[in-house]
Formats: structure tokens, C-alpha cells, sequence
């Protein structure tokens, strides 16, 4: 095992606990994480495995976009680690980055610091009280967050923070610690959510919490276990999901359902109306927080990035020019998918399309 570790990152108390669990691991001290993170390193097998131990000195937070999740402007993706553990061929991360070497930021509280600061500015937009942040500096922006840091304020629509979006945070948790951080962490806040979605069943982090959290919903992702073999390698079987996701419904988690990505593969038909039908009777979906859909969506550039780097992944060649910036799957498909999701959840939320067009 090697673990590359930045010297501005070596005095991080979750720095410290890493290097607990990994006692026998080779440690090489870096510069910065970009040194290893950033070069064209293909996946061998006969290589020894290895992360990246880190401190981020960038935005923690971007802004989501619209009808994204739960089809709330005010939403972010927040962003502790980078890479997955996991190898789904579909997934943006293969053209996003150049390597799988995953790296782990370590700073928490700066991370933490920054969550506070995008929650009291978003309070201060509602309350009319900070008229243009672009005329703001950074001293009075300061000022502001501090006077905020040690309160509890009141929103009248909820704030959605998206943990999983470069990595499985619950597949990770057992280098990151990032539930035992961030899950009681984000309690003191009144409408201010997180979710974390995962294709793991490894859900003793989530127990070992020993407390049911208001402010944070535990998401799945899910897919035919046919669809899973063959494209979501080395996660978790949709049979040892599902009995995740009914542990957790016992215990009254808040638990969510993501079908994505839906894949327009041949016979999808078939295949997603059987998953569906599964579904209905291994889960009890009155028991479901909340359940949304997506398929495959690329930009064109993106595409042809994962053209390039996949060129024999077949449901790339199942997805059609959707308009001048986007490819995706035909709208044909997109409706059966809509369709048959919305008959397993009336109020199903519909990821990244517009609702104008959908008919259902």
C-alpha cells in the first residue's frame, strides 16, 4: 500500500487517524496532490493499491443546477474526496480525470467553515439583507460568516448539499470518516440537507452513528442486477442493497431510491418493467423518503471524451444528439423510463429534464 500525503496536509487530525489504519503502508510526502492526481496513470493490477491524502485549498462547494435532485435551486454539490473505489464504465469520472488514484482531503473544518458560510449567505439573500455579494469584500463577507458561525437560522425552503458526485461517499467512509464528521455536523442546522448516495451495502458506518439523523438522507442508487454485472463493477449486488436499504427503513433512516443511470441497452423494455415489478416487492416504498430518475446524459464534448476513452462501451452508441449541446437517450426511451418510475412513485422527481415536456 502507498499513501501519498501533502506536507501542508501531514498535522490534520484526520491525517493522523488514516495513518492509524494503515500502519504497514508506504508513506511518500508530496507537494501537491495534482503531482499524482493529475498524470496519465493507466489501471495495472500488478500495481500496489494507493490514495492520496490531501488539503483543499479551493471550493469545497459548486453550485448544482437546476432540476437536479430534488428540483430546488438552492443546491450544491460538496466535495471531500475525488475518484471512486468503485468502476462504473458510464461513469463522467473516466474523462474527468486521469487516473482512478483517489485522494482524500483531510481539512474538515475549513470544509465545514465554507458549508456555514453558503448557508448564512443564502439566509442573508431571503432576508434581503446582503443585496449583491459581487460588491462585497472578502473582509465584510468574513465579518458576516462570523457573526452567523455559532447560530441556528430558520429557512423557509431547504438547502440540498449532494455529497456523491465524485465519489462514493459511503463506499469511502472507511478511510475518509466522513459520516462521523459531517452526519452530526450538519444536525445543528434547520433546513439545511444532505444526501449521500451510494451503490455500497456497507451501512455499519451509517449504524454505528447510534442516532437517526434529521438532516441527512441516505440514497441508493439502483439498477437490474444484469445491468450491474456488466457495467458497475465492484459494487454492491442490488440483492445486498436492497437489504441495506430495508435495515435502515427498520430503523427509521430516511432513506432514498436513485434510479440512475436508466440505460437504454437492448430489450430495456423488458428489463426495467421485471426490475420494477422486483422492486415493488422487495421494498416497502411507502417507507421511501423520496425517489428520482435519470439516464445517461453527456455534453457533446464530454461524450466524445468518453467516445475516446470507452470506444467499446456499447450504450454509448444507444444515445442520440438531444440538441447542440447535449447527448443523451432518445426521448422515446426517456418517457417509457418516466412512465413505468412514476407508476412505482407517483411523486418520483425527474433529474435533469424539463417536466414541461414530459407528459406524465
Amino acid at each position: 500500500m502507498h499513501i501519498y500525503i501533502e506536507y501542508q496536509a501531514k498535522n490534520y487530525p484526520q491525517t493522523q487517524k488514516i495513518l492509524k489504519k494503515f500502519p504497514n503502508a508506504e508513506i511518500i510526502w508530496i507537494k501537491n496532490y495534482k503531482n499524482i492526481f493529475d498524470k496519465q496513470i493507466p489501471f495495472n493490477k500488478s500495481l500496489k493499491p494507493s490514495f492520496v491524502v490531501a488539503k483543499l485549498t479551493w471550493n469545497s462547494i459548486l453550485k448544482a443546477p437546476d432540476w437536479y435532485g430534488h428540483n430546488n435551486k438552492t443546491a450544491y454539490f460538496l466535495k471531500t474526496s475525488l475518484n471512486c473505489i468503485f468502476d462504473c464504465d458510464y461513469c463522467y469520472l473516466k474523462w474527468a480525470f486521469k487516473n482512478d488514484i483517489p485522494v482524500y482531503f483531510v481539512n474538515y473544518e475549513d470544509i465545514k467553515n465554507e458549508i456555514r458560510w453558503v448557508i448564512q449567505m443564502n439566509q442573508i439573500r431571503k432576508e434581503n439583507i446582503w443585496k449583491d455579494e459581487g460588491m462585497m469584500g472578502k473582509d465584510k463577507m468574513d465579518d458576516l460568516s462570523l457573526s452567523f458561525q455559532n447560530q441556528s437560522s430558520s429557512y423557509k425552503d431547504k438547502i440540498w448539499f449532494y455529497t456523491s458526485d465524485y465519489s462514493d461517499i459511503l463506499g469511502m467512509n472507511g478511510i475518509s470518516g466522513f459520516l462521523e464528521e459531517f452526519v452530526p455536523f450538519f444536525e445543528q442546522f434547520e433546513n439545511a440537507m444532505m444526501e449521500i448516495r451510494s451503490k455500497s451495502a456497507n451501512i455499519k458506518p451509517i449504524l454505528d452513528l447510534w442516532f437517526v439523523p434529521k438532516n441527512t438522507e441516505f440514497a441508493f442508487s439502483l439498477n437490474p442486477q444484469e445491468l450491474i454485472d456488466k457495467y458497475e463493477k465492484w459494487t454492491s449486488s442490488l440483492k445486498d442493497r436492497i437489504k441495506a436499504i430495508n435495515t435502515l427503513l427498520e430503523k427509521w433512516y430516511k432513506v432514498w431510491l436513485r434510479f440512475l443511470p436508466l440505460l437504454p441497452v437492448k430489450n430495456y423494455e423488458k428489463i426495467y418493467t421485471e426490475f420494477v415489478d422486483y422492486i415493488k416487492k422487495s421494498i416497502p416504498m411507502e417507507k421511501i423518503a423520496s425517489t428520482f430518475v435519470s439516464g445517461l446524459l453527456y455534453t457533446k464534448d464530454d461524450y466524445k471524451k468518453m467516445l475516446k476513452k470507452m470506444p467499446n462501451l456499447d450504450v454509448l452508441y444507444f444515445l442520440e444528439e438531444e440538441d447542440e449541446y447535449f447527448v443523451r437517450e432518445s426521448r422515446k426511451a426517456r418517457d417509457f423510463f418516466y412512465d413505468l418510475f412514476s407508476q412505482l412513485d407517483k411523486q418520483c422527481f425527474i433529474c435533469l429534464d424539463s417536466k414541461g415536456d414530459l407528459g406524465i
